[in-house]
């Protein structure tokens, strides 16, 4: 037994297939997803096209908010199905589709900006809620293959060796960018590298086998709904969970106009968009080596606390900084932010989560997160009133209310330490 215990925690033996595949994903999804940056691509690539503020907005509504939409509806489907996998496949397949339309579109209608621009949040859209579908069965599944004590280095190598690959990525984006291709041919290039680097990671995914799990009774979507006042009334835990990952979300709402106002106000190149990707890579990779050892031994309150605090200064130093090459380090606080809230944020839900509930609460969680993934198109469509400094002012606000109530997850802490303990008997 403890020599079996000794190979897993090495990463040796069968069992640990499956879990190289997930790190694979997300080494894969990290490399992709630098090409389809929402605030240091997409947002710059509607723009130069000439997409109104409340467009650029959408972005993240669109990409956030269609993932978490779903996610409650797919919990219902699949609470009683031992197996989730197979809906991954599917909704993968759904997003390797849309990404081959974006990047055909680009080609096929670069003299027609607006139908363009109305392709582009459309495709975005459809493969915001097709990976939210994906969602739950990509959750449940993780926490069957990857033991508490190790979801933390699982998080950290998918980050940080991801991360590596985005810095290549970076690399390669601004040297597109800043080639002789013309616009938005440059664009449809990047678009292309990015969805062969994503269809790898699903496929990488989709090879997991999962074992059967322990199914909760089936419902209806109906009878779900009406549990969820129980569930949020009852569990105080989970409903502080969502209060703080809620504000914390609302906190991103800045996000894409941040390239946007160093181009069009201080006057950065459209080739920096390739070295802000490097630098928001590089802060995200040394974070996630920061927090691996504390997200493995049940420390994840801390590490959400700390990040929290790191989308807040980013707001704070673009109000203030008076040139371009400052928002490097606003690009590097909310990068580093964003991914540490996602290791922490996905281990503490997992221990606020009964086992037989899982697919209801990832669900619950997912679908009422939906919400704030709004707040940038109010935002753009107020940009005129209130202006970039107003935007950035009130998501320095959110970081900060999250933050307030993040220190108010005693009971939560407690769960984390459990749900280690348990893992590791």
């Amino acid at each position: 037994m403890a020599y079996a215990r000794r190979v897993r925690a090495k990463g040796l033996g069968e069992p640990n297939r499956n879990f190289w595949l997930g790190v694979y994903n997300g080494i894969l999804v990290n490399g992709g997803e630098a090409f389809f940056h929402s605030a240091l691509v997409l947002a710059p690539f509607l723009a130069a096209l000439g997409a109104p503020t409340w467009a650029i907005g959408a972005i993240p509504a669109l990409r956030i908010g269609g993932w978490f939409l779903p996610q409650l509806f797919v919990a219902s489907r699949l609470a009683h199905q031992p197996l989730k996998l197979p809906v991954y496949r599917r909704s993968s397949t759904v997003r390797v589709i849309a990404f081959a339309v974006l990047t055909a579109a680009v080609f096929l209608l670069g003299d027609r900006p607006t139908v363009l621009i109305l392709v582009t949040l459309a495709v975005l859209g459809v493969n915001a809620v097709a990976g939210g579908v994906g969602g739950v069965p990509f959750a449940d599944v993780t926490a069957k293959v990857v033991p508490h004590y190790r979801l933390g280095t699982f998080w950290v190598l998918r980050n940080a060796i991801g991360g590596a690959l985005a810095l290549v990525s970076g690399v390669v984006l601004a040297r597109v960018l800043d080639s002789d291709l013309d616009f938005p041919s440059d664009f449809g290039v990047v678009f292309l590298l990015g969805s062969v680097l994503l269809t790898g990671a699903y496929l990488a995914f989709a090879a997991v086998r999962e074992p059967a799990g322990k199914p909760a009774l089936r419902e209806p979507m109906r009878k779900m709904l009406r549990r969820l006042p129980s569930v949020l009334r009852t569990d105080r835990s989970f409903r502080r969970y969502l209060r703080v990952r809620f504000l914390a979300l609302a906190a991103m709402m800045a996000e894409p106009f941040y390239a946007v106002y160093a181009i069009e106000r201080l006057g950065a190149p459209t080739s920096a968009l390739g070295s802000f990707v490097i630098t928001a890579t590089f802060a995200s990779i040394l974070v996630n080596f920061a927090f691996r050892r504390p997200a493995d031994r049940g420390r994840n309150v801390t590490v959400l606390q700390i990040s929290i605090a790191m989308l807040a200064a980013a707001p704070l130093i673009a109000i203030v900084t008076p040139v371009w090459q400052g928002f490097a380090l606003v690009f590097a606080l909310s990068a580093a932010g964003t991914s540490g809230m996602g290791i922490a944020a996905w281990n503490l839900l997992y221990a606020v989560s009964p086992e037989s509930q899982r697919p209801l609460y990832v669900g619950v969680a997912n679908s009422v997160l939906a919400a704030p993934s709004l707040a940038p198109i109010a935002v753009g469509g107020a940009i005129g009133l209130i202006g970039f400094a107003g935007a950035f002012g009130l998501a320095a606000v959110a970081a900060i209310a999250a933050l307030a109530f993040a220190f108010r997850f005693h009971e939560l802490r407690e769960l984390d330490r459990a749900a280690l303990e348990e893992s590791a008997a």
